[in-house]
């Protein structure tokens, strides 16, 4: 028996679909198969999602708690890959498109997904790069009293 555990975008579950965001998915899907068939199914939310930092040490946290042993992640930042890789899961690298969770778990009971040892992206990759584009038309009346 594996538990093949999944970031999830939404609540989770195999017609959610995959986060290619590990340390930062809404949720995480917990799928227990054994002998090429799905068992059980969980899904458990990702408080981490929006931790102010550690949220890929965090995650792998849950992961660890939910007693997974295979991960299968798109984006991997390297302290989310230190934690899990101190738990020895096999790691799986996701396609990098979008699809269900029922689809990528049958790639890997396909044999059609390669294993990674280590991240495959940089630290903060999956912060958000938002550049704020406020129009800041500041319009005081500049009626200040100088005295």
């Amino acid at each position: 028996m594996s538990i093949i555990a999944v970031p999830s975008m939404g609540n989770g579950g195999l017609n959610d679909q995959i986060s290619p965001r590990f340390g930062r998915c809404a949720s995480f899907t917990f799928v227990e198969v054994e002998n090429n068939d799905i068992k059980a199914v969980k899904t458990v939310p990702n408080p981490a999602a929006n931790a102010m930092g550690g949220a890929g040490v965090q995650a792998a946290q849950i992961i660890g708690n939910n007693g997974a042993n295979i991960v299968i992640v798109g984006f991997l930042g390297p302290n989310a890959a230190n934690g899990l890789n101190a738990l020895n899961l096999e790691l799986v690298q996701a396609p990098n498109e979008t699809m269900t969770i029922k689809d990528v778990i049958n790639l890997y009971l396909e044999g059609k997904l390669q294993k990674i040892t280590n991240s495959n992206v940089a630290s903060h990759y999956g912060m958000g790069g938002g550049r704020g584009m406020g129009g800041g038309r500041g319009m005081g009346g500049g009626r200040g009293m100088g005295r």
